[in-house]
């Protein structure tokens, strides 16, 4: 699977609130409360014992591998959150998002009475207010500059299938400065290696202007029973509108699937 890079903007300014405005479906089925227990031991068992950790270490812990930009430890950070969470799906979109660029700027991590700021290329988000799982005790949510992930992010989105293929959209996340950014996937069902084309999608608005992207990154081919995933940003973009995205399969074949929104 080959990676290609495609760069129209400052993607250090917008990796730091990175992400989408909607509600994350499977935050809504579970009650979820503003404080956490110093520590919360699940129920013993002549099998394991599992310990959650501080509500000050998770959110510590999450935050740092915000502003550390690694997706490795991004991943390994979200399996750690309250499952089916903004949170978890976040952390989630993050560590994708660093992935398809190849790599991000470290940002610093600072905090004064319980408001965390993250910075990069002179740019600010602060992060306060984190709500923890009334069940397991785990991170679930956080405010971005004032408003929670429940109502920044979300995803996954609905499959759109053709024989060959099948594509969503993973997450998308929308900043304060209106620029939403998507993790799009497609997989290949086919028999033959297919080429993504995510700096060619385009975005459709309920208002009927069409936008293109103001930059796509990440994978381009993708072998037979692979998963391509590309990063791709469009500036006043519409979380509630659906997003087109041309494939061509390996005998020049054009497809184009019409991915739908994630709200």
């Amino acid at each position: 699977m080959r990676s290609l890079a495609r760069f129209t903007m400052s993607m250090a300014a917008t990796l730091l609130p990175l992400g989408p405005v909607v509600s994350c479906s499977s935050a809504a089925e579970e009650p979820l409360v503003s404080a956490a227990p110093t520590s919360t031991t699940a129920p013993v068992t002549s099998e394991s014992t599992t310990t959650v950790p501080a509500a000050s270490d998770q959110t510590a812990a999450f935050l740092s591998a915000l502003a550390l930009r690694d997706s490795t430890l991004l991943a390994a950070t979200a399996a750690g959150l309250s499952p089916g969470s903004p949170a978890q799906l976040y952390a989630d979109h993050l560590s994708l998002a660093v992935a398809a660029l190849g790599g991000s700027e470290t940002a610093s991590l600072t905090e004064v009475d319980g408001v965390f700021e993250v910075c990069a290329s002179e740019r600010c988000s602060s992060f306060s207010d984190p709500i923890f799982d009334a069940g397991t005790g785990l991170l679930a949510d956080i405010a971005v500059d004032g408003q929670l992930l429940l109502d920044r992010i979300g995803g996954p989105g609905p499959v759109a299938a053709l024989e060959e293929a099948q594509a969503r959209i993973h997450s998308a996340y929308r900043s304060d400065n209106g620029t939403v950014n998507m993790i799009i996937e497609v997989t290949n069902i086919g028999t033959q290696p297919l080429r993504m084309l995510s700096f060619a999608a385009i975005q459709s608005r309920s208002d009927g202007i069409v936008i293109q992207p103001s930059g796509a990154w990440g994978d381009v081919d993708v072998d037979v029973g692979s998963t391509g995933r590309a990063l791709v940003t469009f500036v006043d973009g519409d979380l509630s509108a659906p997003v087109s995205i041309p494939v061509i399969l390996g005998d020049s074949t054009d497809l184009e699937f019409v991915v739908p929104a994630v709200s």
